[in-house]
């Protein structure tokens, strides 16, 4: 029940001046002294966070401060980086901070309530950090995360900390993996994407298995030009297509166009759901951009690529 009372607020820009130091001397005084960070440093940087807790008012105050040491998701080698918050077990509902636009080193100092809690409730709660790079033309790429159970913070003392940021759970395989052959004829103007097969999709029916099968869409930026699909696989996680689909794209249009590709469950009764996606083009994320430049530089040839799918 207390967390359909809680609520969350975000500093708002005026309050807290965009991208400063923080004013609180605890906070200055930890980053001066080169800060002691908890846990196992995986290269994927850290993130400083003050917790407080009003005893007379039942509200935890969560102060994302900011990160460092953020590794490049982008291919510019840099980073857009905001944080989604969770108070687990409740993962229906979820905090963001802004998107500190090209930042390995993001300043959020952003303020986040969470009121009605009583002491001993919070106790059984873990608060759950997630710093994801955010992207506009492909899915957002989880950077790492973090885990406070609140039974192991002394609330009575403010405290202040760096975590290091460890590697998604949640984020490598879970949805499966999609094959695809990508080929470019410059002279004509054409592109055959070849849809080869799939691994370890995620069962979305309750018989252990999913109906899989792939729709494409061609975008030019972000206008919907046209669609293709695969048949459909019954009852596998592992479907094995070998289908290939052209689309007419001139030379000087192959800078902004871009294919979104989904793997879709088909459902006879319900709506067909969404398994994951992969998004092909010169601006998603570093893999995906890095297929069709090898398509770019290598002219009528197959170019294969596995990818990781994303919801």
């Amino acid at each position: 029940g207390a967390s359909l009372n809680s609520q969350s607020r975000s500093a708002s820009e005026e309050d807290r001046g965009e991208g400063g130091e923080s004013s609180d001397p605890e906070v200055v005084e930890q980053g001066a002294a080169g800060p002691y960070v908890e846990g196992v440093d995986y290269k994927l940087g850290s993130l400083q966070l003050g917790l407080i807790y009003d005893f007379q008012t039942l509200t935890l105050t969560l102060r994302i401060i900011k990160a460092k040491d953020l590794p490049a998701k982008d291919v510019t080698g840099t980073s857009d980086p905001y944080v989604k918050i969770m108070l687990l077990p409740d993962k229906k509902h979820k905090l963001l901070t802004k998107v500190k636009k090209k930042n390995l080193n993001p300043h959020w100092n952003e303020c986040f309530l969470f009121e009605g809690w009583p002491h001993n409730k919070l106790l059984e709660k873990t608060l759950y950090l997630q710093v994801i790079d955010y992207d506009r033309f492909s899915r957002d790429d989880p950077i790492g995360e973090t885990y406070i159970p609140l039974n192991e913070v002394d609330l009575s003392t403010s405290p202040v900390s760096w975590k290091y940021l460890q590697p998604c759970k949640d984020s490598r395989g879970k949805l499966g993996e999609l094959l695809l052959s990508l080929c470019y004829q410059p002279n004509i103007g054409r592109l055959t994407i070849t849809v080869m097969k799939a691994k370890d999709l995620k069962a979305k029916d309750l018989t252990g298995y999913s109906d899989p099968y792939v729709k494409i869409w061609l975008f030019y930026g972000t206008a919907r030009m046209e669609k293709k699909k695969t048949s459909i696989k019954m009852k596998t996680l592992n479907p094995t297509y070998n289908e290939a689909f052209t689309f007419d794209i001139p030379w000087e249009k192959v800078r902004e166009a871009n294919l979104e590709i989904s793997v879709m469950d088909f459902d006879k009764v319900g709506r067909n759901e969404l398994i994951g996606r992969v998004v092909l083009g010169c601006r998603s994320g570093p893999m995906e951009t890095r297929h069709w430049n090898d398509m770019v530089a290598k002219p009528r040839q197959q170019v294969a690529q596995w990818h990781m799918l994303k919801d």
